[in-house]
């Protein structure tokens, strides 16, 4: 398999090359469909209730993790929408993913097979290994080869337990692996993408070689964070420039950011419990933005990552040294 490397990606990014989309779906590389738009369900409050709300402003996309501790919640969110008959379950796309404490090839399946009994599924449409990284339980980094858990995720695969399969936080180096030496090759990469951290070579290597983006934190430092430094460079959502394209658009700042990762062609993943935030984030299709309006906000970057898993950063496996 021949496989292309971030260093001659940057100026591979005409239309051709980028994964193919079908309304508001995206043709994955193993054939199924995904929506272009996720609800993520990181820290929710309401987990149960917000998972509603979300579905109701027509999210089918939805973004779960065992690490997350929340599956039951989320279950419980899924199954009320689809016994009240506003979806079935075939008109959803469940996303779950891997604990870093599960990377053994044995431990894969029957890690994935209690996440489905906690979201109370017969299957995932989505699994992914939630890093590159793997610890043992106390969270002691261990030297454990995600190829070796990446053959589990090919035999759950097999066993029809997850519809397609991907990573998240692995870096270009890490796919070139998998892609090297293992015989399906990832779905997803889902990452860090948003105004201040765009994520340029990642993104543009993922796309070439044919794996569909997803992003997590999509608002970078736009929102206010416990640890934001009031000298970082914008964008804020009072940035003059978001502010202007908000008037040109008759939106709000907060959804230019996720028009900017849709016309990147990156799955965006924002989470809230308000259920005004959470209807106003997914209304974002009936505008697009000029190919010189996305370039400016990728001069926005700031190269900072809001999520450096830095308790993860002895691990031989640490992803975040390159792109």
């Amino acid at each position: 398999m021949k496989v292309l490397t971030c260093s001659t990606l940057l100026t591979l990014l005409s239309a051709s090359l980028l994964v193919s989309v079908d309304g508001c779906k995206k043709k994955l590389n193993d054939g199924n469909e995904i929506p272009d738009f996720a609800f993520g369900t990181f820290k929710l409050k309401t987990p149960t209730q917000s998972i509603r709300r979300a579905i109701e402003a027509g999210y089918r996309l939805i973004d779960t993790a065992a690490f997350y501790a929340n599956e039951e919640e989320i279950g419980k969110g899924i199954r009320d929408v689809i016994e009240r008959g506003i979806v079935t379950r075939a008109e959803l796309f469940i996303s779950g993913k891997l604990l870093n404490t599960n990377h053994s090839k044995e431990q894969v399946i029957p890690a994935l097979k209690l996440s489905l009994k906690k979201l109370g599924l017969e299957y995932l449409d989505m699994y992914l290994i939630h890093s590159p990284m793997a610890t043992t339980s106390e969270g002691e980094n261990i030297c454990l080869d995600y190829v070796k858990t990446w053959r589990g995720m090919e035999n759950a695969q097999k066993l029809g337990l997850a519809r397609s399969i991907g990573v998240s936080n692995f870096n270009s180096k890490q796919i070139n692996r998998i892609l090297t030496l293992c015989d399906v090759p990832p779905a997803v990469n889902e990452i860090e993408v948003n105004p201040t951290y765009p994520n340029l070579a990642l993104v543009a290597y993922c796309k070439v070689n044919n794996i569909a983006v997803m992003a997590y934190s999509p608002f970078g430092y736009m929102v206010p964070r416990r640890y934001d430094l009031e000298d970082y460079s914008p964008p804020k959502f009072n940035d003059p420039y978001f502010v202007k394209l908000a008037h040109k658009y008759g939106k709000k700042t907060s959804q230019i950011a996720m028009r900017y990762l849709i016309d990147r062609n990156v799955i965006p993943i924002p989470r809230s419990d308000n259920p005004t935030h959470i209807q106003e984030n997914i209304d974002v299709y009936d505008f697009k933005l000029t190919t010189k309006e996305v370039s400016t906000i990728n001069t926005y970057d700031i190269n900072t990552k809001v999520y450096e898993l830095g308790f993860l950063r002895n691990n031989v496996f640490y992803s975040f040294y390159q792109s």
